[in-house]
């Protein structure tokens, strides 16, 4: 890392650190202009990738091309399928107002026309000539029947005739009467079809006479709004279906409110409204969905109750985030996509038929609209994983996986770039500077949470909160710097927050709550080191492991696997153990005993294969009667040869065994057994380092099973395994 006094000296950075192949994965996504290059993202929190993400779209060029308006108008021909028509950016909301204006204009101008004098009277006369000519034609039939002794009167079935003279009938014979009135009576249905005919002709006379009047007001605003859209054939063929329906029904215009609430919809303007779906005036490139559920994904219509019923209508469909995306960029969380049960199907339908439909639950289905955008998933490997595995069409759809490394390496390239993302955000946030030692002990801290001293974390969220931290202990002190005293007090203090745990086992130990011998040495008893976590805090405890052995054909007898507190990996190392013996201890006679192995106190369950070498050596103590050094804890896993193997954990380990002998009392010849290809894990906290300095705590580095027990029992192999040898012998021939 170059020298500087404080960040304030350093260049701002903010730019993604350390994630050279997620970066070239993202970029690939983002320019690849291919519907099946939708992109996942993957890593852990904190890293960065939600915020580079948003960054890497925001840099990118939008086709403006594809950025459209979305309007949805009534249907003429198909009520129940509104259709959706585009517009360019920023003109739908014209359009929806263009209309409003139009219809606003209409409406006072064919009122001003239909109550104009002219045509009052012209309608008045129609109707006036349908009087007479209807006066006429029943005055015929009146005057005709009186002339055959019979008068017309009217009721709810039509005409009847009754004879003017009771005494008629008596007059003249049954036949003549019958006769007479048949007669009468089918004139009458002559004159009643004559009437019906006068009545649709004037009838068809005044609608002819209003739709020429409407033509005369509706046509020129038509013809106005074809000849301002008339690139858009989508509204060209709209406004014809709308001239024809305004046309058809002008009467809704004119009619006063009470006949409209008496006899018709009140809101008879309803279906010449725009429902203006997608607005990109200020269109976003990048559309964060925090709660995919399918209907803020892909749009619903709304309900209504009227009177007991379920009502909607077009102007109620609302849109979802695929279609304020749609030419542009959608984010998704996984873990919340997945909560939704049809959420992930409805999802690839989309991106298969290339349109998004909205569910109108069969009072409406809107016509669907064409989507064209890029979807990133944000999720973990394990989510990745798992649909990769379970549905075969999602490397169709997401070819792209943007991976998120938790570590980088150590180099000055990535130290300087720390530098300066400190320096972005001590300016951002109007904090104080660090100074160059604060700066390494982040730096420090970063190893250590990635336990190699050839990397640093990812985890920037967790070095923010060292600063922020930081900060506030230098402002307490009312020190012009975060200096390095602050970064450690902020480190010390959120330690103290989550270690309770902690403390409570290291107080067992000194209780002697928890049996744990640091002196000495015993015959098959072991110090073996484990890991805990407590949610965010996590820390190294030494565990007893005890071996017994004795004559019999059982073989390795896994205490934990037989209360059923062992997991498969554990059950693995411990097996591993038969195989190694098997090797180097059963060549010239079969390998029997009884060999039994737990874990001491344990009441949580044990897992992992990192004791396996603990194991073995408590093993081959009480199989060759030799003890093991308690001063000295072991970890690390073997194979069947006998090799010592990388185990995680290393500096938590380690730490573990040293304040437990802190705890109990230093005697300066306590240390740790660890695989010597962890050496690189070794980043271990400032006070157990000095002591390892000071040579008051030791690390042992091995490669092979002969190495360790020779360190522990201060004994040649040779020995112990000529003693363990003779052991299996007499188990063997007792046995025969």
């Amino acid at each position: 890392m170059k020298k500087f006094k404080n960040t304030s000296e350093v260049e701002p950075y903010d730019g993604i650190i350390g994630q050279e192949r997620a970066v070239s994965a993202m970029q690939l996504g983002l320019k690849m202009n291919n519907p099946a290059y939708n992109i996942y993202v993957s890593g852990d929190c904190g890293s960065g990738r939600i915020t580079y993400t948003i960054k890497a779209i925001q840099s990118q060029q939008i086709d403006e091309s594809k950025i459209k308006d979305w309007c949805y108008v009534y249907n003429f021909k198909d009520p129940r399928c509104p259709v959706a028509i585009d517009f360019p950016a920023g003109k739908g909301s014209e359009f929806k107002e263009y209309m409003e204006d139009l219809i606003e204009s209409l409406t006072e101008e064919i009122n001003d026309a239909f109550e104009n004098e002219e045509y009052e009277l012209t309608k008045n006369k129609l109707l006036q000539t349908y009087e007479y000519e209807k006066e006429k034609l029943l005055k015929s039939v009146r005057n005709y029947g009186k002339e055959k002794g019979f008068k017309l009167k009217s009721s709810s079935s039509g005409f009847i005739f009754m004879p003017i003279n009771d005494n008629y009938e008596d007059e003249i014979s049954a036949e003549e009467f019958c006769q007479t009135k048949k007669e009468l009576e089918e004139m009458a249905i002559q004159v009643l079809y004559k009437l019906k005919e006068l009545e649709e002709r004037v009838k068809q006379v005044v609608i002819e006479t209003e739709n020429q009047i409407g033509k005369l007001v509706v046509v020129p605003y038509i013809e106005a709004a074809k000849k301002k859209y008339s690139d858009n054939k989508k509204v060209i063929n709209y406004l014809e279906e709308l001239e024809e329906n305004i046309l058809e029904y002008i009467y809704m215009f004119y009619l006063d409110e009470d006949d409209l609430k008496d006899k018709y919809d009140k809101n008879y303007t309803l279906k010449y409204e725009v429902n203006l779906f997608v607005s990109n005036e200020n269109f976003s490139k990048v559309i964060v969905e925090n709660d995919p559920r399918p209907s803020n994904l892909f749009g619903k219509v709304e309900y209504e109750y009227q009177n007991g019923n379920l009502k909607t209508d077009f102007t109620k469909i609302i849109p979802g985030s695929f279609h304020k995306a749609n030419g542009g960029y959608l984010v998704l969380y996984v873990d919340q996509l997945l909560r939704y049960a049809n959420t992930w199907e409805l999802l690839k339908k989309a991106l298969k038929t290339g349109q998004i439909d909205i569910e109108g639950q069969g009072f409406i289905n809107p016509m669907p609209i064409p989507v064209d955008l890029k979807i990133i998933l944000i999720g973990s490997r394990y989510l990745y994983s798992l649909i990769y595995n379970y549905d075969p069409e999602f490397m169709k759809y997401f070819k792209v996986f943007v991976d998120f490394d938790d570590e980088m390496d150590k180099n000055e390239k990535n130290e300087d770039a720390i530098s300066g993302f400190i320096s972005y955000q001590c300016e951002k946030n109007n904090y104080r500077h660090l100074t160059y030692d604060a700066v390494k002990q982040i730096i420090n801290q970063s190893m250590r949470m990635v336990e190699d001293k050839s990397k640093l974390s990812t985890n920037f969220n967790k070095l923010m909160d060292m600063i922020d931290e930081g900060n506030l202990y230098a402002e307490i002190d009312g020190s012009k710097y975060i200096e390095k005293r602050h970064i450690e007090k902020a480190i010390q203090a959120k330690k103290y927050r989550i270690d309770k745990i902690e403390e409570k086992i290291d107080e067992s130990y000194k209780r002697e709550n928890t049996l744990i011998d640091i002196t000495g040495k015993q015959v098959g008893v072991i110090n073996g080191l484990s890991v805990l976590s407590t949610g965010e805090h996590t820390f190294g405890k030494p565990s007893r492991i005890t071996v017994s052995t004795a004559c019999g054909s059982k073989g390795i007898v896994n205490i934990e696997r037989e209360a059923k507190m062992s997991g498969s990996i554990h059950n693995k190392g411990v097996l591993i153990l038969e195989g190694y013996l098997a090797e180097n201890f059963a060549q010239e006679f079969p390998l029997s005993l009884n060999a039994y192995i737990c874990f001491e106190q344990n009441y949580g369950g044990v897992d992992g294969d990192s004791a396996s070498s603990a194991e073995l050596y408590a093993l081959l103590s009480s199989l060759s009667n030799i003890g093991i050094k308690q001063n000295i804890a072991v970890t690390g896993s073997i194979n069947q040869k006998g090799q010592i193997q990388v185990v995680g954990g290393i500096p938590k380990k380690v730490e573990g065994f040293y304040y437990c002998c802190k705890h109990k009392g230093l005697t300066g010849d306590q240390g740790v057994i660890i695989p010597a290809n962890n050496e690189n894990n070794l980043v271990l906290c400032d006070e157990v380092e000095e002591a390892i300095r000071n040579e008051k705590f030791h690390i042992y580095k091995v490669n092979r099973i002969e190495e360790a027990m020779e360190i522990l029992t201060d004994e040649k192999f040779n020995i112990i395994k000529e003693l363990s040898i003779e052991k299996l012998k007499k188990y063997s021939e007792y046995k025969k």
